[in-house]
């Protein structure tokens, strides 16, 4: 009996889970609706703070982001574009590193190597320290090439990590000229035969 009462239990509890992930499912969906409706009307404020609102479910209950996957990183990853598109750059790299406590998924994702890239690429772009703007550049081209091998097909990316390649080809082939310029410059230095060298004058007393 006692086992009998146990499973009893243990099938309420999960009946009461469940019941609780389609609530907040729900709840989702409608926010996500609203959050829409209002990207689309062009409030990017409401658009946010809706999608914000959708969150709370996966948040409260973490399990159902690995149930109701694809809706978890669409919400989170709306996020990030519009704080993207406002230039709050900050926040949108906060927002996207936290999706993958959730979903670690999330993070090999063709969409979250795009907008990993974006936010990294601009940080090479506005930076004022030449090795951190280099680093973040190399971060970008690697995450470029993660979302390729995700989503080979997506344009964007294909043309975000070309221009990034692109830039570094140039670099090399900068710093290639420039390396000869230097190997030049040294050989007109140097003498050709030794006996040619110039003795310095005696010290007359």
């Amino acid at each position: 009996m006692p086992i009998r009462k146990y499973l009893v239990t243990a099938g309420y509890l999960l009946l009461l889970l469940f019941s609780m992930g389609l609530l907040g499912y729900g709840w989702t969906m409608r926010q996500f609706e609203a959050a829409q409706n209002a990207f689309h009307q062009g409030d990017s404020a409401a658009a946010l703070e809706s999608y914000r609102r959708a969150e709370m479910p996966f948040q409260k209950l973490p399990w159902l982001a690995k149930l109701f996957r694809e809706e978890y990183a669409q919400v989170g990853l709306n996020q990030v574009a519009i704080l993207y598109d406002q230039k709050q750059n900050q926040e949108a790299l906060e927002k996207l590193e936290q999706l993958p406590t959730y979903l670690p998924a999330v993070a090999e994702s063709g969409d979250y190597g795009f907008w990993m890239g974006n936010l990294l690429f601009r940080q090479a772009i506005e930076s004022k320290n030449p090795e951190a703007s280099l680093n973040a550049l190399k971060g970008a081209l690697s995450e470029y090439q993660k979302g390729l091998a995700a989503k080979p097909d997506d344009w964007d990316l294909k043309f975000d990590y070309e221009l990034v390649r692109s830039i570094f080809a140039k670099q090399d082939r900068n710093q290639a000229k420039q390396e000869q310029k230097v190997k030049t410059l040294i050989e007109k230095m140097r003498p050709q035969d030794p006996s040619q060298q110039q003795m310095a004058p005696e010290k007359r007393g």
